[in-house]
């Protein structure tokens, strides 16, 4: 479509707003379909000419009308703004207008860098807008658009843009200040002015929260500019991210999650050292931290990410809160998995230790098997050590404790064999007999290390056999009401089980649950549009799941129960508490 016809077609619809707006959304949805893009300068020539308003016109958009798409009008206006004839005071309220209609969406950002260009086309645009700003009675409302007013000054008007940030640093308001802050790391400034600029920063006494996380994103930003700035920048941040509230905290997150900023190792470890007493309420700080970890991992820097995590999980942090980084961990980091898992249990402490059964027990189903890495096993005691935390705090994961077992096997003794021999038969063994024995026949069926699984697997069967020989026997067999009474509470606890797991589950936000007394089908009803109801059957359709219960847990509880705890609990023998 020409020009001209473009302009035709929004002149004829100029009738009312509604219908200008609807024909400038099907224009744009007809452009992104065709090679010629001419909305935009139909657009600024109608305006600039006075036979439409344009800036009247978005002034007047409804999010909730239902006869144009409120972005595309945003994004057809965010690109046509730079090029329109209107007054610093039209465009502000109008850029306010859509601020106040997007509400929290990001996609309202590019109206801040359309207004920079906008400003930015005349000299005296600039001055201007910040004059109109701060003239306003609701000045927290327009503080937003300063950034992009000063950042449109001309290049060779630096000094003054300085002047005008460092202004709006004295000034009562809070996002004001936050503004200003906020533009000093942005400014392109040469090596003269740079020292004027780190004053400013460095001489900051904020306070406030807002102020004080955009003195540190500006700081960072002018470190970024300035390498020179970093040991300085350093020794300032050192103090003034100290007891940093939670707005504060999650300022730094965003930084080092996502800013593009090559951090010394300096600055990193100190802005990760402030996560060391994050909340396990503040869910924002924890999802950012997720990406700093797969970040650091990402780039091989695994000293300072276990750091960072060990210091999150004492915190309270738990591993289903990481989901991006405890996928990334086990299906791309093994070497890392095993090294922190050998760790973890050689440390004995309970948080971290309880960290890698909550890590492991969504993914067994994945076949995760670990191995221990031995150069922190330099002698029998931490053998022994961690298969007994293997087993305590995987149990209910047998493959992967006993995984992590064997790959110590492979180099021990041949007096820590037999002591790992008897930790994997009881309790693993004895407790998991299809599970483990089918892992271990695998095994054997691939020649790998057949000794020690022929022989756990010997030690079972005959276990089995001496069962077989006494099951008969009516002096060892429980009464049947003792047996009905077991049943019966273990059905209880399980029924208690099921219903405290699927309260709040997302089935009950999205279906709405029938209990069907009898019948192998379930009716329900359409409701068609004339009214009419349709009645609809559907046959139920059987389905099963199936898991191994630890046998111990039924034939010897008690003691299944304390060897656990034990296993847990037990700390190092060469330790002060021991």
């Amino acid at each position: 479509m020409s020009l001209e016809e473009t302009k035709a077609r929004l002149l004829a619809a100029n009738d009312t707003a509604e219908e200008l707006l609807s024909q400038v959304n099907d224009l744009y949805v007809e452009e992104t379909r065709s090679e010629e893009k001419v909305l935009k300068d139909a657009l600024t020539q109608l305006h600039n000419a006075g036979e439409i308003d344009l800036i009247k016109l978005v002034r007047g958009v409804d999010k909730s009308f239902s006869g144009h798409d409120f972005f595309k009008i945003l994004h057809v206006f965010e690109n046509v703004l730079p090029s329109l004839d209107a007054s610093i005071e039209d465009v502000l309220r109008c850029l306010l207008h859509l601020t106040q209609q997007a509400g929290r969406d990001l996609a309202i950002g590019g109206v801040y860098r359309a207004f920079q260009h906008f400003c930015s086309v005349e000299a005296h645009r600039p001055r201007d807008s910040v004059e109109f700003i701060l003239a306003q009675t609701d000045l927290s409302q327009y503080a937003p658009f300063l950034s992009s007013s000063i950042l449109a000054y001309d290049s060779n008007c630096v000094t003054d843009a300085i002047q005008t940030a460092e202004n709006l640093i004295a000034n009562k308001n809070e996002m004001v200040r936050s503004q200003a802050y906020f533009i000093l790391g942005r400014l392109d400034v040469g090596e003269d002015q740079a020292n004027v600029i780190w004053e400013l920063l460095s001489g900051s006494g904020e306070r406030e929260s807002g102020c004080c996380a955009s003195v540190i994103r500006a700081t960072i930003s002018f470190g970024d500019a300035f390498p020179s700035y970093w040991p300085r920048i350093e020794e300032f941040l050192l103090i003034f991210v100290e007891d940093s509230p939670p707005e504060v905290l999650y300022e730094i997150s965003n930084i080092v999650a996502f800013m593009r900023v090559e951090l010394p190792e300096g600055v990193l470890r100190l802005l990760l050292k402030q996560f060391a007493n994050v909340s396990t309420e503040h869910k924002g700080i924890i999802d950012n931290i997720n990406h700093i970890l797969v970040n650091l991992v990402g780039k091989g820097e695994f000293p300072q990410a276990l750091k960072l995590l060990e210091s999150i999980l004492t915190a309270g942090v738990k591993f289903p809160q990481l989901a991006y980084f405890s996928s990334e961990l086990l299906s791309k980091h093994q070497k890392l998995l095993n090294h922190i898992v050998t760790k973890w249990f050689l440390s004995g402490d309970p948080s971290l230790c309880h960290s890698i059964s909550d890590l492991l027990h969504d993914f067994t189903d994945k076949h995760v098997e670990l191995k221990a890495e031995m150069a922190l096993l330099g002698d029998k005691v931490k053998q022994i050590f961690v298969s007994h935390k293997a087993v305590g705090w995987l149990f209910t994961c047998p493959v992967v404790a006993a995984s992590f077992i064997l790959s110590i096997y492979e180099t021990a003794s041949r007096s820590t064999r037999k002591e790992l021999e008897q930790i994997l038969y009881d309790p693993l063994l004895l407790s998991y007999p299809g599970e483990l024995k089918r892992f271990f026949q695998s095994c054997i069926d691939i020649g790998f290390q057949e000794h020690p699984y022929e022989l756990l697997l010997g030690k079972l069967q005959a276990y089995h056999s001496d069962i077989d020989k006494v099951s008969g026997l009516k002096e060892l067999m429980a009464p049947r009401e003792n047996i009905s009474a077991y049943w019966k509470e273990s059905d209880k606890n399980m029924q208690a089980a099921y219903e405290n797991a699927s309260r709040g589950s997302i089935i009950d936000l999205i279906a709405t649950r029938q209990t069907l007394l009898y019948g192998n089908s379930s009716i329900y009803y359409i409701h068609q549009g004339d009214g009419e109801q349709v009645r609809q059957e559907m046959q139920m359709q059987s389905f099963s799941h199936s898991t191994e219960m630890p046998r111990l847990n039924v034939l010897d509880p008690e003691s299944l129960d304390y060897i656990l705890r034990v296993y847990r609990c037990e700390r190092m023998k060469n330790e002060v508490n021991s």
